[in-house]
């Protein structure tokens, strides 16, 4: 299970620190915050990005690394639910 410390600003994984930059951190807050939900590109953008015209691919991009260093640590990951959005796949 993923655990948020906000005062320490880190997500853990099974006791270990995943290293994440700031929108990494807060995406993937965002999706542990909503696990029980698909959330859309427009969502993510909405709670992220003040320039609402930012590119949905940005989003694309956002996921991939954070897949990436939850893949490093064992963690199954973040899925992809076809022209809904993304959910964090809970362990």
């Amino acid at each position: 299970m993923l655990e948020i410390d906000d005062d320490l600003f880190e997500i853990t994984y099974k006791n270990k620190v995943l290293n994440l930059g700031y929108k990494e951190y807060e995406l993937l807050k965002l999706l542990i915050n909503n696990s029980n939900k698909i959330l859309s590109k427009d969502e993510i953008i909405h709670n992220f990005w003040e320039d609402k015209q930012i590119k949905s691919r940005i989003v694309d991009t956002y996921i991939c690394r954070i897949r990436g260093k939850l893949k490093k640590y064992g963690h199954p990951g973040i899925l992809a639910v076809k022209k809904r959005g993304f959910r964090l796949i809970e362990v």
